[in-house]
């Protein structure tokens, strides 16, 4: 099993929800995180809940904000000097009325957060976490990127399946990422 004592983990949608109990996991374990979210104050109360000390950055940043997220990625490297994983995790629901019941402005955010958000996520931290494997650890780069957030859900990815409840989710996306 791999430590994650003293890596540095990326996590959107970090300031609440799946996002802030994989945070506070991580924390429990050394882990260094990188925390974005678009509420404030969820990401104030994660920072005083981890300790506000030198092991958790948070940054206000829409997923849907590409010129944000890269500036999310960069922050992280100044800070900590890399990025070793990341969590694509931010990300919405539509209801339970179905595809159907959806109008076209609400699939359109849901897309644009849950589609767009994950790429605007991985592009700009792809490059820095190759580079950084690159000259500290020759593992091939899709073993770093272990959890993919609602894209997995979403386009069926064996990751989580699609039956799984939210526990079930975060339980599988724990155990992929090597934390219990």
């Amino acid at each position: 099993m791999t430590s994650v004592d003293s890596q540095v983990v990326f996590i959107t949608g970090g300031g609440q929800g799946i996002g802030a109990e994989v945070a506070r996991r991580l924390h429990a374990k050394g882990a260094k995180l990188v925390l974005t979210d678009l509420d404030e104050a969820a990401l104030a109360e994660r920072s005083a809940e981890l300790g506000d000390d030198e092991h958790v950055l948070t940054v206000v940043a829409d997923v849907r904000d590409l010129a944000a997220m890269q500036a999310a990625a960069a922050k992280a490297v100044e800070t900590f000097g890399g990025i070793d994983t990341v969590v694509a995790n931010a990300g919405i629901s539509g209801g339970t009325s179905g595809a159907e019941g959806l109008k076209d402005d609400q699939a359109r955010r849901i897309f644009a957060i849950n589609f767009d958000g994950t790429l605007n996520t991985v592009q700009p931290v792809l490059p820095l976490m190759r580079a950084l494997f690159v000259e500290t650890n020759p593992i091939p780069i899709k073993q770093a990127l272990a959890f993919m957030g609602k894209c997995a859900n979403e386009l069926r990815m064996p990751l989580v399946p699609m039956t799984a409840g939210p526990a079930d989710k975060l339980r599988i996306a724990m155990k992929e990422l090597r934390l219990i």
